[in-house]
């Protein structure tokens, strides 16, 4: 009797397994999609669908993304869709029970719905659930937060509509073995984030430095060039007079010498033990325009660390002494600094007006037309908030 009972409770461990795997295996394939979400559309796109089939049976799943410190998200993604998400959520914020009991509750990773609200009748009885929850569609839900220190990064609720199962001790386990996941992705998705918005401040402000700066990869193709860069460019391959009417993106050339420096790096590279960081004569080699002396240029290896997956870059920098020659004596020393609000073509315009010269002298000078100068010279009173030129002259005495 004993070894009969033994085995209909091992039949039945095996049924119970099967059914758990099945379940399982119904909501791990939606794994893939958050493994592979890089931006927060895609994040978003995955993550519901994996909750709603993680917590089925659910009415509806959201996921709230960058908070700041104990405010409402900045982002919010619910399926299924809400018709002017972002003022419903605005308002729903504005007497939601749930804000104060994560502010009481600081690095809580979890909470079911009835822990906040209490007993359902009470709950059906305010404003918060006539206005939102009902109009939703759901009584009950469980919602799982993530922290960065005593602030809330990110966190995702699931509802279930009136008459279903209350969220189990079951619910909570799936739920934190899904935690790890998410957190990932989110992380990975935050990062990302973070690290475009330092790079668009740095380009930025490398746009308006007066050197030319340019990043290639492996293959020679330009990740990143400025203005100046750009008008360098077009200097060393075609000479001064004719660049200034190829001064364009699409029609950037990586001029001959500096190509002919990277090739020969990235020879040395190949001929280098990968596992050793290749040792140059030079760790910046230094290069002049075989008929324009002023124009230099300086070639150096970006990421050649052993160790480091990503391919190494190359870093060049051109400069152009001629600007050495500019009428900069009526602009004071310490007022020059000013000039790197604008960009290299603006800063010229800008420096021959401070010497007295008209528009039409400008345009002469430079070369432009003068309708060219003319809008040249109104971004220059915007950037440095002065109206005439009488202004700008005294602004940089």
């Amino acid at each position: 009797m004993v070894a009969h009972g033994r085995a209909n409770e091992e039949r039945a461990d095996v049924k119970t397994t099967r059914a758990r795997r099945a379940e399982a295996e119904r909501w791990e394939a939606l794994l893939f999609p958050l493994h592979a979400a890089t931006e927060v559309e895609e994040l978003g796109r995955a993550v519901l669908p994996l909750l709603r089939a993680a917590f089925a049976p659910t009415v509806r799943a959201t996921l709230f993304l960058g908070h700041f410190g104990m405010r409402e998200a900045r982002r919010v993604f619910t399926d299924p869709p809400m018709a002017a998400a972002t003022e419903w959520y605005k308002e729903r914020g504005r007497i939601n029970p749930f804000t104060a009991y994560i502010d009481a509750h600081r690095r809580i990773t979890h909470y079911r719905f009835g822990d906040v609200v209490g007993p359902m009748k009470p709950f059906r009885s305010t404003e918060f659930y006539r206005r939102f929850a009902a109009p939703e569609g759901w009584a009950d839900g469980l919602s799982g937060l993530f922290w960065r220190g005593d602030e809330v990064k990110a966190m995702f609720s699931v509802y279930r509509a009136p008459g279903a199962p209350e969220f189990s001790a079951a619910d909570v386990t799936r739920m934190k073995m899904l935690r790890p996941y998410l957190e990932a992705a989110i992380d990975r998705v935050l990062l990302l984030h973070t690290e475009r918005l330092h790079r668009k401040v740095l380009e930025e402000f490398n746009r308006h430095i007066p050197l030319g700066l340019m990043l290639l990869n492996w293959e020679l193709q330009p990740v990143f060039a400025n203005t100046e860069a750009i008008k360098e460019c077009a200097v060393w391959c075609h000479g001064s007079h004719v660049a200034r009417g190829l001064v364009s993106r699409e029609r950037m050339e990586l001029p001959a010498p500096v190509r002919a420096e990277c090739e020969r790096m990235r020879i040395d590279i190949l001929r280098s033990n990968a596992k050793d960081r290749p040792e140059f004569s030079h760790s910046l080699e230094r290069l002049a325009h075989p008929t324009l002396p002023d124009r230099l240029a300086a070639v150096s290896v970006v990421n050649v660390s052993p160790g480091l997956l990503a391919k190494p870059g190359f870093l060049i920098v051109l400069e152009d002494r001629s600007l050495e020659r500019l009428p900069t004596a009526r602009v004071a020393v310490e007022k020059q600094r000013l000039l790197w609000a604008l960009t290299p073509s603006e800063r010229e315009v800008a420096l021959l007006i401070c010497e007295g010269c008209s528009n039409a002298e400008v345009a002469r000078r430079l070369k432009k037309s003068p309708l060219t100068t003319k809008k040249q010279l109104t971004s220059i009173f915007s950037k440095l908030n002065v109206r005439t030129r009488g202004r700008l002259m005294a602004l940089m005495r």
